[in-house]
């Protein structure tokens, strides 16, 4: 099969598209929280301490808790 601009194209958005959808949202922390955008708002709440629009539908699925709780967990810090 020869070179396909075209597939070339869509190939390389879609490689961007992925590492968007990946992101952090806080790449300099040790936060494992999803980046927000518009497909992957954070509207959900915690489920440790039931704020709202803490976490991103990625990270729930990820099965994550918001920084303060995972921060609390790991290292004793407060809200």
């Amino acid at each position: 099969m020869g070179y396909d601009p075209l597939n070339e194209a869509f190939d390389m958005y879609d490689d961007e598209e992925q590492i968007r959808n990946h992101a952090f949202a806080n790449p300099n922390s040790n936060s494992a929280l999803r980046a927000a955008s518009k497909r992957n708002p954070r509207n959900k709440p915690c489920p440790n301490c039931g704020r709202k629009n803490m976490l991103t539908p990625a990270d729930v699925a990820k099965g994550y808790q918001c920084d303060s709780c995972a921060d609390r967990e790991e290292f004793g810090m407060g809200y």
